[in-house]
């Protein structure tokens, strides 16, 4: 797996994790999380922040 691969996941597997910190399970059209792309999950995550700095992810 390259690099560029392992960031990208990594990074997607961090905004799931405060997805899950914020007791939200699963995307508004019930689709898994591990099914959503990184932008449908950041977009998700500053939805239901409140907070600027969980949108800089």
């Amino acid at each position: 797996m390259s690099e560029i691969t392992k960031q990208k996941n990594n990074t997607k597997s961090e905004i799931i994790d405060a997805l899950l910190h914020k007791n939200l399970y699963k995307m508004p059209d019930g689709r898994q999380f591990y099914e959503a792309t990184e932008k449908e999950l950041k977009h998700i995550l500053c939805s239901q922040a409140g907070s600027e700095n969980l949108c800089t992810l």
